[in-house]
């Protein structure tokens, strides 16, 4: 064959194939410097990209919280009760604020005083603004002993009275609102014919002891135990009430 012709083999055989033009050889400059600098360029727009990624969860997931977090948020059930001063209060009607909800009773002997004491810390630790964007609310897991009068004296030994609304009902009117919160109560209900002859003597009611802390838009985002720490609240709170 000839000096322009090369060898190929193919499945038939040999044949001729023309020989290409040489490679070019290569232009003045240094052609690994551009590729450095792209690659450079791009590990920064793949470092802004993340930071960027990171501050968009960042905001997304929301603050972080003192609590036990609700993952994903619980609608909170909605209910309309009477305070202790017989004024109706709604859940629905609190939204916009951060409600702090829990249940109690005022003859309670050991964990609701406790609990009272620590709402008490909590408010007051909280700023005018911040504390205006607030709710505290208990709900009664007695409604034979939690009259208005041992409510109003509750909420004034504690120091609450113009803090927290506690609402009271029949056992008809706070089963559903136990049940929605996971909330038990061994309250035993009574003929209220009995009760009003009998010597009045205040039942200890076994009960389930928590703080929920419900958002602005009626979410149930976390939860605390009975021993709480007031610090842990009022963070939970700031964090929740930020316009």
């Amino acid at each position: 064959m000839s000096g322009s012709t090369r060898d190929q083999v193919t499945t038939g055989g040999t044949r001729d194939v023309p020989q290409g033009p040489a490679p070019a050889a290569p232009s003045g400059g240094r052609p690994g410097r551009s590729r450095w600098l792209y690659m450079a360029l791009a590990v920064v727009v793949a470092a802004a990209t993340a930071a960027t990624a990171a501050a968009v969860r960042a905001r997304l997931s929301g603050p972080a919280l003192a609590g036990a977090v609700m993952n994903p948020p619980v609608v909170a059930y909605d209910f309309t009760l009477p305070n202790q001063d017989g004024r109706p209060v709604s859940l629905a009607a609190l939204r916009g604020k951060v409600v702090v909800l829990t249940f109690l009773y005022a003859h309670c002997p050991d964990v609701c005083p406790l609990i009272a004491d620590d709402l008490h810390k909590a408010y007051q630790a909280l700023d005018p603004a911040t504390a205006a964007r607030t709710a505290f609310v208990a709900v009664s897991v007695d409604p034979n002993g939690d009259t208005p009068g041992a409510v109003r004296s509750f909420l004034a030994g504690h120091h609450l009275a113009g803090e927290l609304a506690y609402l009271r009902g029949s056992f008809a009117q706070l089963r559903p609102v136990w049940a929605h919160y996971y909330v038990g109560s061994d309250a035993k209900e009574v003929n209220p014919e009995a009760a009003s002859a009998a010597a009045p003597i205040p039942d200890q009611v076994g009960h389930t002891a928590i703080v929920y802390v419900i958002d602005p838009r009626g979410q149930i985002v976390v939860f605390l135990p009975s021993n709480l720490d007031p610090k842990d609240l009022v963070a939970d709170i700031r964090a929740l009430a930020r316009p």
